[in-house]
C-alpha cells in the first residue's frame, strides 16, 4: 500500500464565491475565511449506557467575512448594495458556491457546496476600512463538482462524489 503525499491545505485553495443573480464572483479581499458548521447537538441518555451519548442532529453553517473595501473590485461592488440599501427578506438571499480546490473530484473539477444563503451585514468599519457580514446557509447543501473557466465556477450537483487521489 502506497502513502499518501501530506501536503498543507493553502488558504486560496478554498474559495466563496456568491451570486447575486448576475454570475458567481469570488470574495477576494478578505482576511479571513472560517465556516462555522453551527452543530446543532442532542443529549441522549440511553438507560443501557452508563453515560449519556451526545448526537449531532444537523449542521446550519454561516461565514463571517472581514471584506476589505476597495471601490471598483467585483467583490465590493456586489457587496455593498447590500449594505446601502439594507436588504431583508428575500431581497437579502443570494446564492452561494463554496470549492475546495485542494480536492480534486474524480472525471476533473473540483469538490463543491452549492446552497441558498442569506447574506447579513453586520457593520462598516471606516477606520479598519472594513464591510463586514455573514453567510448564512439558507437552506439544504447540494455536494457537487465545480469547474474553474475565466476565474468563474460551473457547478453540477453529484451525490455520488469523492475525492479522487490526484494531487
Amino acid at each position: 500500500m502506497s502513502e499518501a503525499v501530506k501536503q498543507l491545505v493553502k488558504k486560496h485553495k478554498i474559495g466563496l464565491f456568491l451570486d447575486p443573480g448576475t454570475g458567481y464572483k469570488r470574495i477576494k479581499k478578505s482576511e479571513t475565511l472560517t465556516i462555522s458548521m453551527n452543530p446543532e447537538e442532542n443529549e441522549y441518555d440511553y438507560i443501557a449506557d452508563e453515560n449519556p451519548t451526545t448526537e449531532v442532529d444537523r449542521y446550519k453553517p454561516s461565514i463571517d467575512q472581514d471584506l476589505t473595501m476597495y471601490k471598483g473590485e467585483d467583490d465590493y461592488e456586489m457587496v455593498w448594495p447590500y449594505f446601502y440599501e439594507r436588504k431583508t427578506g428575500q431581497e437579502a438571499h443570494i446564492k452561494c458556491m463554496i470549492v475546495f480546490m485542494h480536492e480534486p473530484a474524480s472525471g476533473g473539477g473540483y469538490l463543491a457546496w452549492e446552497t441558498d444563503s442569506v447574506l447579513s451585514v453586520q457593520d462598516l468599519a471606516a477606520v479598519d476600512k472594513k464591510l463586514n457580514f455573514k453567510v448564512i446557509f439558507a437552506g439544504d447543501i447540494t455536494n457537487g463538482v465545480a469547474t474553474m473557466s475565466a476565474g468563474a465556477p460551473t457547478f453540477k450537483a453529484s451525490t455520488e462524489e469523492v475525492a479522487s487521489n490526484a494531487v
